[in-house]
């Protein structure tokens, strides 16, 4: 064979890798996330923005959700690529649903924002104040899911509570009519809802799920069977280029809200960064995460809250770690680590 010839079939496989190696990068995946775009979830924008993704091989499509139950079931349907959901949501759905069980693989929430917020002229200010009153939620909410466990721990009289549903987006206008005494959700999703409504930030009481002993982490970045099984690299190209915007948001929020911005061009950024610094302070940085870094999980501490929540869902049996858990896509101790 002539050297040209070799030449040219060189060219030639080279031309073909190329082109495989662009299919590759054209991948596309669906995104589901927690709620209606806000500062809780900027940080996915802000890496997009950055080409943390397409870094990565991954093109996505990031919608928003009616709450975590949605993310849960978008998942374990094969809908959605990955979500970001809480993680008892995720674990009571996996144990209905074994043959469609996603995992979460990379963890955010270090203390669960989960409580019920009301207004001052409620007079709700401990958990027996619930008894006999009207709460409103959404159906697919983590908060109305995890009520149960709440009350089951709070010695709540659960049967009775009189409950009204609405869309997430409608909860706090509800309690803002008086339709409602209380409603269930995140702390800062209800906080700065209220808020934007001028409701004045004395006037607003939460009763965190958390000061009851339910000590369980919250959202997740979460991935489907479906993508677990058939493409294990882009798993872990989402989750690492994902911890890069979150580890960036951490250091910068301005930045994060502003990426937000550009896909969300209505929202008041002024409320949304509150929002996202909220969340870092309370949620995201906690001594569980200084010690040894966002996205990684105490194994006994998830265990025992399974436990915890199983018994209120009156499921048959704990699941365990493993089956909503899988930490073999963490990235590297330097991305995982907080910013100084």
């Amino acid at each position: 064979m002539s050297r040209h010839c070799i030449c040219g079939l060189v060219a030639g496989v080279a031309v073909t890798l190329s082109l495989g190696v662009t299919t590759a990068r054209a991948q596309e995946f669906k995104v589901t996330l927690n709620a209606p775009y806000d500062g809780s979830n900027a940080a996915f924008f802000l890496a997009e923005e950055k080409g943390y993704y397409a870094a990565e091989g991954l093109k996505l499509a990031m919608d928003a959700s009616g709450g975590s139950g949605e993310v849960a079931t978008r998942i374990g349907t094969g809908t959605y690529d990955f979500g970001f959901g809480d993680i008892n949501v995720l674990m009571e759905f996996n144990a209905k649903n074994p043959e469609n069980a996603g995992k979460a693989v990379y963890m955010l929430y270090y203390r669960s924002p989960l409580s019920v917020g009301s207004l001052a002229k409620a007079g709700i200010n401990k958990p027996a104040d619930l008894d006999r009153r009207k709460l409103g939620g959404s159906l697919t909410d983590g908060a109305y899911k995890l009520f149960a466990a709440y009350a089951a721990l709070a010695k709540v009289d659960a049967g009775s509570v009189q409950w009204s549903y609405g869309d997430l987006r409608l909860r706090e206008t509800m309690l803002l009519r008086g339709d409602v005494d209380g409603i269930l959700g995140f702390d800062s999703t209800m906080y700065f809802n209220l808020v934007r409504q001028g409701i004045v930030p004395s006037d607003i009481k939460l009763m965190y799920y958390s000061d009851v002993g339910l000590n369980v982490y919250g959202n997740a970045i979460v991935a489907s069977k479906k993508v677990l099984e058939s493409n294990p690299r882009a798993v872990k190209g989402f989750v690492t280029a994902s911890a890069k915007g979150w580890h960036d948001a951490i250091a910068n929020p301005a930045a994060a809200i502003a990426a937000l911005k550009k896909k969300s061009p209505l929202i008041d950024e002024k409320l949304e960064l509150a929002k996202l610094e909220w969340l870092i302070k309370n949620q995201l940085v906690t001594d569980e995460s200084r010690r040894s870094g966002l996205g990684s999980v105490d194994q006994q501490r998830l265990a025992s809250s399974f436990e915890t929540v199983s018994k209120a869902f009156g499921l048959p049996k704990v699941p365990t770690t493993a089956e909503v858990w899988n930490a073999e896509f963490l990235p590297s101790a330097d991305i995982n680590k907080l910013p100084n």
